[in-house]
C-alpha cells in the first residue's frame, strides 16, 4: 500500500463550518442585482427639452432618471497584452508588452411612455456629428463618464469604477410585436470608452495636481536644508 502525499498543512482550509461563515459575514456574497449606475452626460449637451407633439408638453430628460432606468450591465474587463519571451533557458514565459481594457459596454434601459430615454441618447450621439452637413464634432465635446457601483443588501456602495472617455456608441433596434402584451420596451445602448479606473479612494493613484503639490513641497524642502549651516543641522 503506497504512503499517502504529506504537505506542510494536513487540514483544508476550506471546510464547511468556515464556508458557511463566510456567507453569513459581512462580506457574503455579491449579487449581480444590487448595483447602481450613474451616467453623465457631456458639459455641452445641456439638458435636453423632449417635446410631446401630440400634448404639446415638455419634458427635461433628467440624466438621473435616465441612470435609473438602466436594468442590466456588464462590468468591463482589462486584458494584458503578452508576447513570448523565448530568448531565455529552459521553458518559454510570457511578458506583458501592453495593457487593452474591453469591448463596448452593453447597457438595457426601461424604456418611459415617450422612449425618453432613446431621445437622450440620440441628443447625445448629436454631440459627434452635424446632421446637416455630416461633420464631425470634436472628441472631447461628446465624450464623459460613466460610473458603476456594485452595492451590498443595504445598499453601501462596496465595489466601483469609472468609466473614461465614454460615449453611446449604438443604440439598439426596439422590436415591436402584437403579442407582446404584458412586456415593456427595453433599450439596448452599447457604449465606447478608452479606459476604466477604480472609484475607492483607498486604491485612487495620485492625481497629477497632487504629484506635482508634492514635488514642489520636497523642493522647497530641500532648498531649505540646504542653506540651512550645518551646524544647525546637527542640533
Amino acid at each position: 500500500m503506497a504512503n499517502p502525499a504529506k504537505f506542510l498543512e494536513g487540514t483544508a482550509f476550506g471546510a464547511l463550518n468556515n464556508i458557511l461563515s463566510e456567507m453569513h459575514s459581512e462580506d457574503g456574497y455579491a449579487l449581480p442585482n444590487r448595483f447602481e449606475v450613474i451616467i453623465t452626460p457631456p458639459p455641452k449637451m445641456g439638458a435636453i427639452a423632449i417635446t410631446n407633439p401630440f400634448h404639446g408638453s415638455e419634458r427635461a430628460a433628467d440624466a438621473r432618471a435616465i441612470s435609473l432606468r438602466c436594468e442590466t450591465i456588464n462590468m468591463p474587463g482589462r486584458n494584458l497584452n503578452t508576447l513570448t519571451d523565448s530568448n531565455i533557458y529552459g521553458p518559454t514565459r510570457e511578458i506583458v508588452d501592453g495593457v487593452t481594457y474591453a469591448e463596448d459596454i452593453s447597457m438595457t434601459f426601461q424604456a418611459s411612455s415617450g422612449l425618453q430615454e432613446r431621445v437622450f441618447f440620440e441628443e447625445w450621439q448629436k454631440q459627434a456629428f452635424d446632421e446637416t452637413t455630416w461633420n464631425i464634432g470634436y472628441y472631447n465635446d461628446y465624450v464623459s463618464v460613466v460610473d458603476i457601483y456594485l452595492l451590498d443588501k443595504q445598499d453601501n456602495r462596496r465595489f466601483g469604477l469609472r468609466l473614461w472617455e465614454a460615449f453611446p456608441k449604438t443604440i439598439g433596434a426596439t422590436e415591436l410585436s402584437h403579442a407582446s402584451n404584458n412586456e415593456i420596451i427595453k433599450i439596448p445602448v452599447s457604449f465606447s470608452f478608452r479606459y476604466w479606473d477604480t472609484l475607492d479612494l483607498e486604491r485612487t493613484s495620485p492625481s497629477l495636481g497632487t504629484k506635482i503639490f508634492e514635488t514642489v513641497i520636497n523642493s522647497v524642502e530641500r532648498n531649505i536644508t540646504r542653506n540651512v549651516p550645518r551646524v544647525l543641522n546637527r542640533l
